[in-house]
Order: structure tokens, then C-alpha cells, then sequence
């Protein structure tokens, strides 16, 4: 599954541009693209997490949300919300993996990290659907 909608196609050849990617690395992140882009798309079940920046370890009072599903044992971020403490919301899947910004984590989220909660789809669905990002 590596035929993505003209809009997506299209940001990730200006990336790859911008970026001086040899073809084999825009194949290579295409390809990662395109597997979490199933991971979205499959049946699996969903799980929501939080983690608020109370210290200032990033950015005192920033969030980040994520949409996570169960693959191998680990917990994979297959959406990701990012709110600084000025407000601006950054949305990150499949469709907008990465910009120059910040992207979608590639580590699997540790649910014994300090301060990870688990939050409800309805918390996390209230704020991606608040964003202007679509």
C-alpha cells in the first residue's frame, strides 16, 4: 500500500526535495509511511495516552496525546497531538508523519514513563478534531 491521496503524495516529494533524499531513503520512508498508514486503517484496538510536561523537561505545560495500538507487545503511536504552551495543536499520522516542526514518534510509547496517563478517545478525538492541521 504505497499509493497515497494526491495531497499526501504530493508533501512527501516536496519533503524529499527539500530534504535532498536519494531515492532510496524516500523509498524507505514511503515504505514506513505506508505501514503506519495500515496500522490506521486495520481493525485493531485503540488506546489513548497523555503525557503533560508539568516540569518544563520540553515545554512546562505542552501536552502531547497519542492514538496507540498494540503491535508485537509494544504500544505504537499511530496518531500524535502536539499543544506547546502557546496553544498551536500539531497533528501527526500518516497523512503528515513529519514536518520541520517535530513528526510522529518512532519509539514505542513506555506506559511505566512518569507522568503517561491513559485518557479517553473522546479527550483525545475532542482536541485532533479542534485542529485546523487536517
Amino acid at each position: 500500500m504505497t499509493d497515497f491521496p494526491p495531497e499526501v503524495d504530493a508533501r512527501y516529494r516536496r519533503l524529499a526535495a527539500q530534504r535532498h533524499w536519494p531515492s532510496e531513503t524516500e523509498a524507505a520512508f514511503r515504505a514506513n509511511v505506508a505501514w503506519y498508514r495500515a496500522l490506521d486503517e486495520s481493525s485493531e484496538h485503540r488506546r489513548y495516552y497523555e503525557y503533560v510536561d508539568h516540569e518544563g523537561l520540553v515545554d512546562e505545560g505542552a501536552r502531547w496525546l497519542w492514538e496507540a495500538v498494540v503491535v508485537k507487545h509494544e504500544t505504537v503511536a499511530i496518531k500524535q497531538i502536539e499543544l506547546d504552551s502557546s496553544g498551536t495543536i500539531r497533528r501527526y499520522w500518516w497523512r503528515n508523519i513529519e514536518d520541520d516542526a517535530g513528526g510522529l514518534t518512532d519509539q514505542a510509547l513506555d506506559l511505566a514513563e512518569p507522568g503517561l496517563a491513559p485518557v479517553s478517545r473522546s479527550t483525545f478525538y475532542a482536541l485532533w478534531d479542534s485542529s485546523t492541521d487536517k
